[in-house]
Protein backbone atom coordinates (compact mmCIF):
# COMPACT_ATOMS: atom_id res chain seq x y z
CA UNK A 1 0.00 0.00 0.00
CA UNK A 2 1.25 3.84 -0.78
CA UNK A 3 2.36 5.62 2.21
CA UNK A 4 0.57 9.06 2.45
CA UNK A 5 2.05 11.91 0.62
CA UNK A 6 4.14 14.94 1.67
CA UNK A 7 1.83 17.24 1.78
CA UNK A 8 -0.69 15.06 3.37
CA UNK A 9 1.50 14.45 6.25
CA UNK A 10 2.36 17.92 6.82
CA UNK A 11 -1.72 18.59 6.54
CA UNK A 12 -2.16 16.09 9.26
CA UNK A 13 0.30 17.57 11.45
CA UNK A 14 -0.74 20.96 11.36
CA UNK A 15 -4.36 20.35 12.41
CA UNK A 16 -2.97 18.26 15.22
CA UNK A 17 -0.85 21.26 16.42
CA UNK A 18 -4.38 23.27 15.66
CA UNK A 19 -5.97 21.76 18.16
CA UNK A 20 -3.25 21.10 20.55
CA UNK A 21 -2.55 25.08 20.56
CA UNK A 22 -6.10 25.92 20.77
CA UNK A 23 -6.72 24.00 23.85
CA UNK A 24 -3.38 24.81 25.64
CA UNK A 25 -4.62 28.53 25.06
CA UNK A 26 -8.34 27.68 26.60
CA UNK A 27 -6.15 26.47 29.78
CA UNK A 28 -4.27 29.17 29.76
CA UNK A 29 -7.05 31.34 29.92
CA UNK A 30 -8.81 29.43 32.57
CA UNK A 31 -5.08 29.70 34.94
CA UNK A 32 -5.16 33.62 34.27
CA UNK A 33 -8.93 33.86 35.39
CA UNK A 34 -8.23 31.81 38.26
CA UNK A 35 -5.48 33.46 39.75
CA UNK A 36 -7.05 36.88 39.08
CA UNK A 37 -9.89 35.79 41.57
CA UNK A 38 -9.34 36.74 45.65
CA UNK A 39 -9.57 34.35 47.85
CA UNK A 40 -10.55 33.96 51.59
CA UNK A 41 -9.51 30.88 53.67
CA UNK A 42 -9.87 29.65 57.22
CA UNK A 43 -7.13 27.83 59.12
CA UNK A 44 -9.92 24.91 60.27
CA UNK A 45 -13.03 23.40 58.80
CA UNK A 46 -13.72 22.09 62.06
CA UNK A 47 -14.21 24.42 65.25
CA UNK A 48 -14.96 23.61 68.92
CA UNK A 49 -15.92 26.09 71.36
CA UNK A 50 -14.36 26.16 74.41
CA UNK A 51 -11.27 23.73 72.93
CA UNK A 52 -9.98 24.69 69.56
CA UNK A 53 -7.60 27.49 69.24
CA UNK A 54 -7.86 30.94 67.81
CA UNK A 55 -9.29 30.74 64.03
CA UNK A 56 -7.12 32.50 61.85
CA UNK A 57 -9.04 34.19 58.75
CA UNK A 58 -6.61 34.62 55.75
CA UNK A 59 -7.06 36.82 52.61
CA UNK A 60 -5.60 37.89 49.26
CA UNK A 61 -7.46 40.50 47.64
CA UNK A 62 -6.83 41.27 44.19
CA UNK A 63 -9.34 43.81 43.37
CA UNK A 64 -9.51 47.39 45.16
CA UNK A 65 -9.00 47.10 48.71
CA UNK A 66 -9.77 50.13 51.32
CA UNK A 67 -9.09 50.40 55.35
CA UNK A 68 -12.87 50.42 56.04
CA UNK A 69 -12.66 46.84 54.27
CA UNK A 70 -14.45 44.01 56.60
CA UNK A 71 -14.97 40.58 57.47
CA UNK A 72 -18.28 39.28 58.46
CA UNK A 73 -18.94 35.75 59.65
CA UNK A 74 -22.17 34.66 58.84
CA UNK A 75 -24.79 31.10 58.27
CA UNK A 76 -23.94 29.26 55.93
CA UNK A 77 -27.09 29.80 53.53
CA UNK A 78 -27.16 33.50 54.70
CA UNK A 79 -26.98 35.56 51.76
CA UNK A 80 -27.98 39.32 52.68
CA UNK A 81 -24.74 41.26 54.10
CA UNK A 82 -26.33 43.12 57.46
CA UNK A 83 -27.53 39.54 58.60
CA UNK A 84 -23.91 38.60 60.20
CA UNK A 85 -23.17 36.89 63.27
CA UNK A 86 -20.05 38.65 64.08
CA UNK A 87 -17.86 40.73 62.36
CA UNK A 88 -14.06 42.66 62.67
CA UNK A 89 -12.31 45.53 60.49
CA UNK A 90 -9.47 43.81 58.25
CA UNK A 91 -7.09 47.14 59.95
CA UNK A 92 -6.19 50.00 58.53
CA UNK A 93 -2.69 48.57 56.51
CA UNK A 94 -4.53 48.79 53.08
CA UNK A 95 -2.70 45.77 52.01
CA UNK A 96 -4.20 43.19 49.31
CA UNK A 97 -2.86 40.16 51.69
CA UNK A 98 -2.84 39.76 55.11
CA UNK A 99 -5.01 37.58 58.24
CA UNK A 100 -7.06 38.18 61.46
CA UNK A 101 -7.53 35.54 64.38
CA UNK A 102 -10.85 35.35 64.87
CA UNK A 103 -13.10 33.46 68.37
CA UNK A 104 -15.63 31.89 68.23
CA UNK A 105 -17.44 31.93 71.81
CA UNK A 106 -20.91 29.98 72.79
CA UNK A 107 -24.07 32.52 72.02
CA UNK A 108 -27.75 32.37 70.63
CA UNK A 109 -26.57 31.72 67.61
CA UNK A 110 -24.43 27.78 67.93
CA UNK A 111 -27.35 26.63 70.26
CA UNK A 112 -27.28 22.78 68.19
CA UNK A 113 -24.44 20.27 68.06
CA UNK A 114 -23.32 21.34 64.96
CA UNK A 115 -23.94 25.09 62.99
CA UNK A 116 -22.78 25.34 60.01
CA UNK A 117 -20.90 29.46 59.32
CA UNK A 118 -18.57 30.58 56.60
CA UNK A 119 -16.70 34.18 56.20
CA UNK A 120 -17.34 36.80 53.94
CA UNK A 121 -14.91 39.53 53.24
CA UNK A 122 -16.53 42.89 51.47
CA UNK A 123 -15.49 45.93 50.29
CA UNK A 124 -15.95 48.87 52.62
CA UNK A 125 -16.48 51.79 50.19
CA UNK A 126 -18.80 50.31 47.62
CA UNK A 127 -19.99 47.07 50.21
CA UNK A 128 -18.93 44.27 47.26
CA UNK A 129 -18.46 41.40 48.06
CA UNK A 130 -15.08 40.06 47.58
CA UNK A 131 -14.42 36.51 48.67
CA UNK A 132 -15.88 33.84 50.77
CA UNK A 133 -14.08 30.98 52.88
CA UNK A 134 -15.34 27.44 52.15
CA UNK A 135 -18.19 26.10 55.36
CA UNK A 136 -16.81 26.05 58.70
CA UNK A 137 -18.58 23.62 61.26
CA UNK A 138 -18.92 25.20 64.40
CA UNK A 139 -19.42 22.38 67.35
CA UNK A 140 -21.17 23.37 70.65
CA UNK A 141 -20.10 20.63 73.65
CA UNK A 142 -22.59 22.05 76.11
CA UNK A 143 -25.48 22.23 72.98
CA UNK A 144 -26.53 18.92 74.78
CA UNK A 145 -27.01 20.39 78.29
CA UNK A 146 -29.85 22.68 77.72
CA UNK A 147 -32.71 23.76 80.15
CA UNK A 148 -36.07 24.66 78.49
CA UNK A 149 -36.65 28.64 79.93
CA UNK A 150 -40.42 28.38 79.91
CA UNK A 151 -40.90 31.96 80.25
CA UNK A 152 -39.65 32.92 76.82
CA UNK A 153 -40.16 29.48 75.27
CA UNK A 154 -36.65 29.97 74.49
CA UNK A 155 -33.96 27.10 74.80
CA UNK A 156 -30.20 28.32 77.09
CA UNK A 157 -27.57 26.15 77.35
CA UNK A 158 -26.17 26.07 80.82
CA UNK A 159 -22.68 27.87 79.24
CA UNK A 160 -24.75 30.26 77.28
CA UNK A 161 -25.72 33.53 78.12
CA UNK A 162 -27.92 36.49 75.78
CA UNK A 163 -25.72 39.17 75.57
CA UNK A 164 -27.76 42.19 74.39
CA UNK A 165 -25.70 45.66 73.45
CA UNK A 166 -26.24 48.92 74.61
CA UNK A 167 -26.59 51.36 71.35
CA UNK A 168 -27.46 54.46 71.74
CA UNK A 169 -28.14 57.12 68.73
CA UNK A 170 -28.60 61.15 68.71
CA UNK A 171 -29.22 63.76 66.40
CA UNK A 172 -32.07 62.00 64.26
CA UNK A 173 -33.30 64.34 61.97
CA UNK A 174 -36.79 64.50 59.42
CA UNK A 175 -37.00 65.84 56.31
CA UNK A 176 -39.82 66.95 54.40
CA UNK A 177 -42.58 65.96 56.90
CA UNK A 178 -46.41 66.53 55.85
CA UNK A 179 -47.37 70.06 56.57
CA UNK A 180 -51.38 70.69 57.92
CA UNK A 181 -53.63 72.97 55.38
CA UNK A 182 -52.43 76.33 57.48
CA UNK A 183 -49.92 75.31 59.84
CA UNK A 184 -46.84 73.43 60.19
CA UNK A 185 -46.46 70.40 62.54
CA UNK A 186 -45.04 70.30 65.78
CA UNK A 187 -43.08 66.79 65.30
CA UNK A 188 -41.82 64.41 67.86
CA UNK A 189 -40.13 61.00 67.87
CA UNK A 190 -41.64 57.72 68.77
CA UNK A 191 -38.41 55.16 69.37
CA UNK A 192 -38.93 51.67 69.54
CA UNK A 193 -36.95 47.95 70.16
CA UNK A 194 -38.94 45.31 68.73
CA UNK A 195 -37.63 41.37 67.15
CA UNK A 196 -37.14 41.42 63.74
CA UNK A 197 -39.21 39.83 61.24
CA UNK A 198 -37.75 37.26 60.54
CA UNK A 199 -35.64 36.74 63.71
CA UNK A 200 -35.26 33.13 65.16
CA UNK A 201 -35.74 34.33 68.46
CA UNK A 202 -38.95 35.16 70.36
CA UNK A 203 -40.32 37.97 72.22
CA UNK A 204 -37.77 38.84 75.46
CA UNK A 205 -37.80 41.11 78.16
CA UNK A 206 -36.00 44.12 76.95
CA UNK A 207 -37.99 44.52 73.76
CA UNK A 208 -41.23 46.86 73.51
CA UNK A 209 -38.66 49.79 75.19
CA UNK A 210 -40.34 53.03 74.08
CA UNK A 211 -38.21 56.30 74.10
CA UNK A 212 -39.70 59.43 73.42
CA UNK A 213 -37.99 62.69 72.04
CA UNK A 214 -38.52 66.05 72.32
CA UNK A 215 -40.89 68.59 70.52
CA UNK A 216 -39.83 70.70 67.88
CA UNK A 217 -42.33 73.17 67.32
CA UNK A 218 -43.56 74.83 63.68
CA UNK A 219 -41.35 72.66 61.22
CA UNK A 220 -41.10 70.15 58.61
CA UNK A 221 -37.49 69.61 58.47
CA UNK A 222 -36.59 68.74 62.45
CA UNK A 223 -33.68 67.75 63.72
CA UNK A 224 -33.39 66.27 67.78
CA UNK A 225 -29.72 68.01 67.91
CA UNK A 226 -27.98 66.43 71.49
CA UNK A 227 -31.07 64.25 72.16
CA UNK A 228 -29.50 61.01 72.64
CA UNK A 229 -31.68 57.66 72.95
CA UNK A 230 -30.45 54.45 75.02
CA UNK A 231 -31.39 51.21 74.32
CA UNK A 232 -30.62 47.26 75.13
CA UNK A 233 -30.87 45.14 72.02
CA UNK A 234 -29.73 42.00 70.08
CA UNK A 235 -28.39 42.24 66.57
CA UNK A 236 -31.18 41.02 65.75
CA UNK A 237 -33.91 43.38 66.61
CA UNK A 238 -34.70 46.20 64.36
CA UNK A 239 -35.37 50.02 66.00
CA UNK A 240 -38.39 51.43 65.14
CA UNK A 241 -38.73 55.63 64.93
CA UNK A 242 -41.66 57.43 64.52
CA UNK A 243 -42.44 60.65 63.91
CA UNK A 244 -45.59 62.21 64.95
CA UNK A 245 -47.51 65.30 65.55
CA UNK A 246 -48.30 67.19 69.25
CA UNK A 247 -51.98 67.19 70.12
CA UNK A 248 -53.06 70.44 70.61
CA UNK A 249 -57.03 71.59 71.91
CA UNK A 250 -56.73 74.24 69.92
CA UNK A 251 -55.74 72.71 66.43
CA UNK A 252 -57.73 69.33 66.61
CA UNK A 253 -55.47 66.89 64.29
CA UNK A 254 -57.60 63.95 62.21
CA UNK A 255 -54.14 62.41 61.60
CA UNK A 256 -51.36 62.59 63.76
CA UNK A 257 -48.72 60.26 62.12
CA UNK A 258 -45.84 62.12 59.98
CA UNK A 259 -43.98 58.92 58.86
CA UNK A 260 -42.44 55.52 60.25
CA UNK A 261 -39.01 54.25 59.60
CA UNK A 262 -37.70 50.51 60.44
CA UNK A 263 -34.19 49.99 60.52
CA UNK A 264 -32.43 46.51 61.55
CA UNK A 265 -29.86 47.17 64.16
CA UNK A 266 -27.59 44.89 62.47
CA UNK A 267 -27.62 47.83 59.85
CA UNK A 268 -26.65 49.71 61.92
CA UNK A 269 -23.55 47.74 63.07
CA UNK A 270 -22.86 47.30 60.23
CA UNK A 271 -22.62 51.12 59.14
CA UNK A 272 -20.89 51.53 62.32
CA UNK A 273 -18.03 49.19 61.62
CA UNK A 274 -17.13 50.57 58.65
CA UNK A 275 -17.40 53.97 59.33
Amino acid sequence: MASPSRSSQSRRRCKSETRFSSARSTSDTDLVSLQSRSTLSASTSLYCIGQSEDMVICWDVREEVDAGDWIGMYLIDEVLSENFLDYKSRGVSGSHKGQIVWRIDASLYFMEAETKVCFKYYHGLSGALRATTPSVTVRNPSANVSAANTETGCKYSQHNQIFPLLCFFSDIQAVSLKKGMFFNPDPYLKIAIQPGKHSIFPALPHHGQEKRSGIICNTVNPVWKRERFNFVSLPTDVLEIEVKDKFAKSRPIIKRFLGKLVVPVQRLLEKHAIG
